[in-house]
Order: structure tokens, then sequence, then C-alpha cells
């Protein structure tokens, strides 16, 4: 950490005048101030090496070399070695099974739970366990132990007044406690076998939480306790679990508490209803189970409280340490970073020189290239050490010509862009970087800070990676676990803290003097502006452009030197090959952008080509809705005109609903519709929803291009109800080609889609009887005003032509006049498909229904291609509302997709033939670092890999026959046929001039002796 002191450094020549007063042409040369932060953790860092050196020697570096190693070894083991308290397997489980005589057995485990609040609001839980154990002859056990959780939900559970009595009798108990639970060991001292009667009471506390009711979406008091705890290795034939609580804390129910029973995937449970005999002034809850149930098997029973009910406690400090424990190493790596920064800009700072200098024109006696290093000029390097190279004296000979070009061509490289690899590859990796050290201007820091910023990091970054991978296993409990962040960040981190480190360099007094004197030729050269009058010969004039900034130093020389060869033309061809122009970075920075940029258009652009939809609500997919089942249901909507001038679609659906209790959620219906067509909203809003005539509290999200309602009961419904729910489409009107001339090929219209049930609806387990499995009986009813319907271009039922050659995916849509709905077979009857269509024009207005019912021969396909409902054309105007810009804008995201990948594809192809071309006629261009060069090697592979990528994203959930396929299949496989062809024909051994191996002649590998 502290510098080693040189023998050279004090006695360092002064050669810019005595020491004394500062000469009135001095100039001072103060030292930059650093912030109070860099001097504080810096002034720690010396603190710490200087105590550090005082305390101990190489033993003590040694130790703390090791220290960091056994880190880094405990990272190892974290990331491959096993997972630490791994949970059990499925095979753990099932194997159990069949061991569950090879310890003790429960014949009945009974769990008497008495819940009630202490004066400061928090729940109390009394428990008492009563376990009739089973030891049989051939198990070696003196008695039982019971693992009790300790932490739960981020709160301390603090068992306590812990006791046992073993057949009747007080038994002394062994506590041993573990981070997050406690293991209680209750031992006879003898050999058990045959019956034994065990009990173990214990007191806990703080088992509810606050959390978001599936149901409801509101918070509540949440007490979700397993009986067994954290662990439960033996096998039980009978379960009793009673939960006693006093009524005002029963009155706080927002519903029944609900008790389950599970192993592996076997499980079931039950709403809980009060005991008729519970004490005076309490409420009793009871689970019975009389099945023999395997090991490791879960009880547990769901209270839900109202929010409120109980005082919540902080957060236990082993929570906080389980929340903020995995990015330790992290935040550690992170405070690393700061030290190392202030490390390098205070502590590893360079050595102080004179307080002042002089300006002067006799540089220095070192190198330009070590000149380089000391002032830590690496851009304007390669100038300096060319024209170090130009004779002093003038030649006119060919030698100092070819220098002056030389240097012209470096000064029009320094300071570029896209020699900025170059450059600094050269400064880093040259052997002045080494010399410049060897030679006493540079030091390398020693010490034990510096070991640690370097064995540190990397230990921090194993440990980091390896708690990634533990904690893959567990539940995760911290507030942000982003593990692919935390992995390349920590990486990051260690990277820098590393680099800074290694790269550390400061200069040494003699160091410092050196880069005094060469400031001073800087000064000299901006006072006489000799880079601008020369001449190039100069002896100052290597120094002199390595100081300022290094793209002016290199045009000022630039412009001298090509005024003294007089000629501009022979500076060209400055550019080398290592040289990256614009046109290659734009190149080059384009290519690797590719893939990033597809991956970014999958996560925002949806796949326009994802034809099977999944509906959350037809899926039964909302909490709740799984065994709700529609017995019966009445659709009415309405198309008027607002005062607004939109189309408003007012509909009434009336269902009768089975709700089944025997779920574990509370049960509820959900609905869903669409809501936005070609980027444009309908307007769609639920105004009220009503059970058996009452309101009913509902739930509205977006999904997708769909608006999703669900009900919200806090009650357990059971049995069959009727509900009604009110939606208005307030803008049901959009823009859209009409059909006139083709499926949308014709003028924009006004197109009204009410789609009162989606697309397949009739498959839906919401809509199936669970023991017939046929659909509801349902009604679609549809009205319209006569002078409104006067103005449809085009109205009726929606469906698809299937008229077409083309595969279904490729079916436009269409509608059925109202009234013209037929069996689809010549012979075959409406009715026999159980639909019924009529349509009423009388009072001045439209009405059309459909009434279907579930038959042998099933729905028409005329109205179940597509979505149930209507669909009307309006001339464009008819409506207010309707957004054209908005359609055809969401029309052109649609096609970026494809037209993106379909690009690629096409790039590569011309990329990878212009290659193909360039190789079999060798020319030089194919094989020389430049533009096309990075075209074939950068952009056609990286262009087919993107175009891959896009090409699975889109065609990974379409039928094997849609017509995407082949649009973008086969140019995929041409781009990557072309672009390896291209980089073999290209590669480097075939390059013009590159020695090629050839086969000898038979008899003509060798010459006989003697011949000539």
């Amino acid at each position: 950490m502290t510098r080693q002191d040189r023998p050279d450094d004090e006695s360092a020549p002064d050669r810019s005048a005595a020491a004394g007063a500062m000469p009135a042409e001095a100039i001072a040369d103060e030292r930059p101030r650093h912030t109070p932060l860099w001097s504080l953790l810096s002034g720690w860092l010396l603190g710490l090496e200087a105590w550090l050196r005082s305390h101990g020697g190489r033993g003590l570096r040694r130790g703390i070399r090791v220290f960091w190693a056994a880190v880094a070894a405990a990272g190892v083991w974290l990331l491959i070695g096993p997972v630490i308290n791994a949970p059990l397997t499925l095979d753990d489980i099932t194997s159990s099974a069949g061991s569950a005589t090879d310890d003790w057995i429960a014949r009945e485990f009974a769990a008497d739970y008495r819940i009630s609040r202490d004066d400061d609001g928090r729940l109390r839980a009394e428990v008492e366990e009563r376990i009739d154990a089973f030891f049989p002859h051939d198990v070696d056990e003196t008695g039982i132990e019971r693992v009790l959780a300790t932490e739960y939900e981020g709160h301390a559970l603090e068992p306590s007044a812990i006791s046992a009595e073993l057949d009747g009798e007080p038994v002394a108990v062994e506590i041993e406690r573990g981070p997050t639970t406690l293991t209680v060991a209750i031992d006879a001292g003898e050999r058990l076998t045959g019956d034994h009667d065990v009990v173990l009471r214990y007191r806990m506390q703080d088992l509810a939480y606050p959390a978001d009711d599936e149901a409801t979406g509101t918070t509540v008091d949440l007490l979700e306790w397993d009986v067994f705890g954290p662990s439960w290795p033996q096998a039980f034939a009978g379960l009793d679990v009673a939960i006693t609580m006093p009524d005002e804390l029963a009155d706080e129910l927002i519903r029944p508490p609900r008790g389950a029973l599970a192993w592996l995937l076997v499980g079931g449970g039950e709403w809980l209803e009060p005991e008729a005999d519970s004490p005076a002034g309490s409420t009793t809850f009871r689970l019975v189970n009389d099945q023999n149930i395997p090991p490791h098997a879960q009880a547990w029973f769901t209270m839900s409280f109202e929010s409120g009910t109980f005082t919540m406690p902080p957060n236990s400090p082993w929570f906080i340490v389980q929340t903020f424990g995995p990015v330790v190493p992290l935040v550690l790596l992170a405070v690393a970073l700061l030290f190392a920064l202030a490390a390098r800009g205070v502590a590893w700072a360079d050595a102080r020189g004179r307080p002042w200098f002089l300006a002067r024109h006799d540089p220095p006696d070192t190198s330009p290239a070590i000149a380089a290093h000391v002032l830590g000029a690496p851009l304007a390097m390669e100038l300096a050490v060319s024209l170090d190279r130009i004779p002093s004296k003038p030649v006119r000979g060919v030698e100092g010509r070819a220098q002056r070009i030389d240097a012209a061509r470096a000064a029009r490289r320094t300071g570029r862009l896209g020699n900025l690899p170059r450059a600094l590859a050269r400064y880093w990796f040259g052997a002045e970087r080494r010399a410049v050290v060897a030679d006493g201007l540079r030091r390398v820091p020693r010490g034990f800070v510096r070991d640690a910023f370097l064995a540190a990091p990397p230990a921090l970054m194993l440990v980091q990676w390896g708690l990634v991978r533990q904690l893959s296993h567990q539940t995760t409990l911290s507030i942000v676990w982003w593990p692919v962040a935390f992995v390349l960040v920590s990486t990051v981190l260690a990277a820098l803290v590393m680099w800074i480190a290694w790269s550390s360099r400061p200069l040494t007094r003699r160091g410092a003097l050196l880069k005094q004197d060469l400031l001073g030729v800087e000064v000299y050269a901006e006072r006489t502006q000799l880079l601008d009058r020369g001449p190039a010969t100069d002896p100052a004039m290597p120094y002199a452009v390595l100081g300022g900034d290094a793209g002016s130093s290199g045009r000022r020389v630039g412009a001298l030197l090509e005024a003294e060869l007089g000629d501009v033309e022979l500076a060209k061809g400055w550019q080398t090959p290592g040289y990256l122009g614009w046109a290659r970075l734009l190149v080059i920075g384009a290519s690797v952008l590719l893939l990033p940029a597809m991956i970014v258009l999958m996560a925002r652009v949806p796949n326009p080509y994802d034809t099977y939809r999944e509906y959350a609500a037809y899926d039964q997919d909302v909490p709740g809705t799984l065994w709700t089942n529609v017995e019966s249901a009445d659709i009415v909507g309405e198309l008027t005109r607002g005062a607004d001038g939109a189309a408003v679609v007012e509909v009434t659906e009336r269902y009768t609903v089975a709700f089944d209790d025997s779920s574990s959620q509370v049960p509820q219906f959900a609905n869903q519709w669409p809501d936005l067509v070609d980027g444009q909203s309908l307007g769609l809003r639920v105004d009220a929803v009503r059970l058996d005539g009452a309101d009913a509290p509902y739930l509205t999200t977006r999904d997708g291009d769909t608006l999703l309602m669900r009900t919200a009961f806090t009650e357990v419904l059971s049995g069959t109800h009727d509900l009604e729910i009110d939606y208005t489409l307030g803008s049901a009107a959009f823009a859209v080609p009409g059909d006139d001339g083709g499926p949308r090929s014709g003028p924009i219209v006004d197109r009204v889609r009410w789609a009162a049930l989606i697309e397949d609806w009739h498959y839906s387990g919401l809509w199936r009887d669970p023991e017939t499995h046929e659909f509801a009986p349902t009604r679609v009813e549809f009205r319209i005003g006569e002078e409104l319907s006067a103005l449809a271009l085009q109205s009726g039922w929606i469906t698809l032509d299937t008229s077409g050659d083309g595969p279904a995916a490729q079916w436009p849509e269409t509608v059925v006049p109202f009234g013209e709905v037929d069996g689809g077979y010549p012979g075959v009857e409406l009715s026999e498909h159980g639909t019924e269509e009529t349509v009423d024009e009388s009072d001045g207005e439209l009405t059309a229904s459909l009434a279907l019912e579930d038959t042998e021969y099933g729905l028409p396909l005329q109205i179940t291609a597509d979505d149930l409902g209507v669909r009307l054309d309006f001339p464009a105007g008819t409506f207010t509302g309707p957004d054209e810009r908005a359609m055809h804008e969401s029309r052109a995201i649609a096609a970026l997709p494809f037209t993106v990948v379909l690009g690629l594809e096409l790039l590569a192809i011309a990329i990878g033939a212009a290659g193909i071309l360039v190789g079999l006629r060798r020319a030089p261009m194919g094989f020389r670092r430049g533009v096309f060069r990075d075209l074939l090697v950068w952009t056609a592979p990286l262009a087919t890999l993107t175009a891959f990528v896009g090409f699975v994203w889109l065609t990974g959930d379409i039928p094997a026959d849609h017509p995407v396929i082949p649009q973008i299949g086969w140019p995929l496989l041409v781009a990557a046929v072309t672009t390896v062809a291209a980089l073999v024909l290209t590669r480097r051994g075939r390059a013009p001039g590159a020695p090629r191996r050839s086969k000898a002649r038979a008899g003509s590998a060798s010459t006989p002796k003697g011949r000539s």
C-alpha cells in the first residue's frame, strides 16, 4: 500500500534551478485537491496498512492470502458442491413411504391450538401436542424428536414454556437451537417398544403475517400454519387438530378457516365450521383425518382475519440476514470498488516533485516511449516514437523522407477513435510498461491492502455465484432477487477492483521530476508554437506531442510534416489494417447490437403469428374459478349511437352459475372480452355485477387485448346462483379496410365487432357440465335500431370464409347475414345442431338471436369457427372514435417482426454471396481487414443467428402448414449456407500470397544421388 523508497528517489537530479525561492519565470506545480470522501477512505486504507505492517510481516501477509483463498474455496464449494438444506425431492419422499416402519409411527397425532391476543395485541398460541407413538420391536429408539420453527414470514416465533410428558409422567426435554428451527428431544433414557403416549406443550407468538387475500385483493392478517412444522419424517394413522379462539377473535375472520392434508400431489381439504360443543365464549374449529399417511406429509390450517386484527412485530434479525445476506458479497464488492478508486487517486497517487518547474527546450535523457508512460499519454505514443526516428540532421536521401511519411501517417491516426484499440494495446502490453518500472520511474504498490484488492474480489465473486446457485433451490426471501444480474454485476465489479489494483503504477520521486521536465517541454512548445512552425527534426518535437490533446497534436504535426514533404498525397494510406474507421466501427457495432435488438423486439412486440391465444377466464386460470360452471347463459347486446357520435354497445349477461366449495380457494366467476382492435380501444367498461340481485364485488385487469373481469367474493359460495354482468363498449367502432373487392382489401370502413363469447368458448370447462360434459344452454341476442341498421354496408354473425384452398390459419373473417345460419350440409336442419336463429324487424328495431344447446351433431361450423358475436361495417365517418392512423401504426408494428427477420436473412445472403464470389476469385478485399471483411466476419454470421432466433420465436406456436414457415425458413437456410461458404472461401489460408500446401508427385519427392 505504501510506496517502497528507492535510493535514487531523493538523489534524482534537479536540473531546473537550485533550491530556493521560486523564479519569476517558473510555473507552479500544484497537487490536485482530492474530495473529502476520497481523502477519508484513503486515510483509512493508509492507517490499516500501517497497523498491519506494525503487527506482522510475511506471516500475516500469507495468513491474509490464505484467508481469502479459503473464502474462494467456500465459494467454489457453494457453486459446485451439494445444496445446503436441499428440499426433499420426489424420490426422497416416495422412498420414505417404504421405510416407514424403520422408525417409530404416530398412531395418532392430536394438536390443540389456543389462539389469543396478548396485552399488546400480538398473536399468541398455546399448543399442546398429543402423540400416540408406536415403537416396533426392531427399532432402537429411546424417545422422539420434534422440530419447531423459530422463524416464519419474517417473525421470530420464540417458542417458550416447553414441557413434555411420557406415559403421563413429566420428563425433561433437551433443546437444540438452529438458525430457524428448534429441536426438542424427549428421551426416556431407555429403549422404547410398543405404544407410548407423548405430550408436548409449548407457546408461540406472531404466527400471523400481513398478506394479500387471493380472493379480494385486499390485505388481511393471514394465519397459515403447518402443524407438523419444518420436519415430520413419521408416518401416522390419525390426525386431530383443534383450533380454539375467543369469540371476538373469531368474529374478525373474513371467511371460515380451511384445513388441509397433503402428501406429494395427493391431498384434500375442507372449510371448517365451528364445533357445536365449543367452550363458552370461544369458538373451536377442528381438522380430523383417520387415513394412514406416509412420512413427510403436511397438515395445515388457514385463517384470514381482517387487517389490523393483530399487532405485527418488527422483522426479526435473522429475517433481515436472510433478506439482505444474499447480496452482501455484491455490496462488499461495491464498497471495495470505492476504496480501490480512493486508493488509486490518493494513497497510490504519484510522488511529489518540485513545487514548480521551468519551461525548457532541451528534452530529458529518456526515450519518447518511456516519456509517454511517465506522462500517461497512450494515444500519442506512436506519433512520438515516429517523430524520434526522423534523423536530426537534414537528409535528402530516401531514409529521412520515408520516416517523415511514416510520421505523417501516424499523425493522421493519432487521437482518432478507430486507433484507440491499437494504441491502448501497444501502451498496456508493450515492453516500455515494464521498463518504466525497472528504471525506477514508476513503482508497483506493495502491501497488505493491495493484496486484499487482488485476492478479495475473485473470492467474493465466487461466493456470490455460489449463493445464487444455492438459493436457486430455496424459497427466495431477498427483497430483490435477480440471479443473472447478480452474477454479471459481481463479475464486473470484481474485474474492476482487480484491474485498478493491478494496473496502478504511481510515479516515484524520480519519475515525478522527469514528468515536470516533460511538462516544461510542453510549455515551451506551446509558447513557441513548435507543433505548427517545426521543424519536425527539433529534438523537443517527439516530447511536445505527448502533452495536451492527442488529436489536436496529431492534426498540427500532420500539417507540418505534409508541408515539409511538399505533397499531401504522400500521407495517404495512414489507415493501418488494425485501424477501425467510422465505417468499420458502425459495421461492427451494428452487428453486435443485432441480437440484443431482436430480444428487445420480442419482448416489446406481440408475436403476430401466435394463433393460439390463452384466455384466463375460459381456461379457468383465475384463482377460484376452476370448479365454477355455467349452467345457462343469456347475453343481450344493443348497438346505439352515443351523444358524442360514438358507437355504443350496451350488454347484459345473465348466468346461472354453480359454485363448488370443495376447492381450496374461494369460488369466483370470471369472464373477459376483446377491448383492443388494430391499436384502437373499444372503451370497454364493466358497469355492474350482481349476485342473486345484490351488487357483488369485482376486479378488472388488462389481459393482452382483452379486459378480464373476476368477482371478488369474500364468502365461500356453494350451489347455484344467479349472476348478472352489465358492461359497455363505449367506442365500439374501429377503422379497418372493408371486404369490398376481397377480405380487408377495400376502402376503410367503420366496423363494429361485438364478441359476446370468445372462440372455442363451448370447449371451456367453464361452460361444460362436469358430469355430462355438455356445454350450457346459451342464448345470444343482438339489437340495433332500424335507422342505424339501414346504414350498414354488411352485417351478420361473425364467421370465417372456409371456401378457400389455403390452410385454416389463412381463412379470412366474414359474416353470415342475419337469418341465414344453416346446418352446413344439404338436408341437415339447423335444429339438429341444437341451434335456433330468430330475426325480428318489428317496432323499428332489428333483433337477431341465437339459441344454442349441445347435441350429438355439435354446433354449426358457421358460428363456432370464430368468436360468437356480430359484425357490422358502416361507411367511414359514420361514428366518431375510429382512428385510421392508429390502425396503420398497429399493422406496421405487427408486420415488423416478419420484415426484420426476412431483412436480416436477405442481408446475410447478399453478404455471403458477395463473399463467395470474392473468395472464389481470391480478391484481396475479402482477406484483408476492412469494411468488407467485417461484413463477412461480423454482420453475416450475427444477422443469420439473429434471424434464426426470430424464426424460432415467430414459428414456435404455428401449425406446420403455415405459409410463413417457408417464407422465412428457406431464406434462413440459404443465409446459413452462404455465410459458412463465404467464411470458408475467405479464410486466411486462401489469401493471395499465402503459402499453399501441395502434394508431391510420385517419384519426384527426391532426386537420386549422382543426378543433377
